[in-house]
């Protein structure tokens, strides 16, 4: 997880959030390797199986009641936001990306981490072009039997925010 883990661009209290259908050992690696950053991690819980997580840098845990519900965030809060198994299950995916867009700091990254298979990357690389990031790559098989695409919030791009 530790490769994961390098597409993070730690800094002194960097705020993120992994909005994810099961939280599990990626929820604990991030928290590890953000740790002597004093950073904070916030967690949107979507419907699915849990791990508790007990990490002291989380320091909020929203439910999150169905794939209908979008993540509960302050404009700019974010500097990196992680999708775990969430895009391909809501049904509104591209306003999903649209508030995450606007939920991030300017020049911050958005993390998607898929399962592979369950929904064509170029079809999430063409709904994060919709919702104005850019630079989408995608790393396939980072975290073995998923892709993993990064993309970037560039400021004044798009809506400004």
């Amino acid at each position: 997880m530790s490769s994961f883990c390098d597409l993070l661009h730690p800094s002194p209290q960097m705020k993120i959030l992994v909005a994810t259908s099961h939280s599990d050992t990626l929820v604990k690696d991030i928290c590890t390797y953000l740790e002597p950053f004093n950073a904070t991690v916030d967690l949107s819980l979507y419907p699915g199986a849990h791990s508790e997580s007990s990490s002291s840098l989380i320091t909020k845990v929203d439910t999150i009641k169905d794939f209908n519900s979008p993540i509960r965030s302050a404009t700019r809060d974010y500097e990196t936001i992680i999708l775990q198994d969430v895009l391909h299950l809501h049904s509104l995916p591209l306003k999903l990306l649209q508030l995450i867009y606007r939920s991030l700091e300017n020049s911050a990254e958005v993390i998607i981490v898929q399962k592979c298979g369950v929904m064509e990357t170029s079809d999430i690389e063409t709904l994060l072009e919709k919702a104005e990031f850019r630079a989408a790559n995608t790393i396939h098989e980072l975290i073995e039997g998923y892709d993993v695409i990064v993309a970037k919030k560039m400021h004044m791009w798009g809506n400004g925010l």
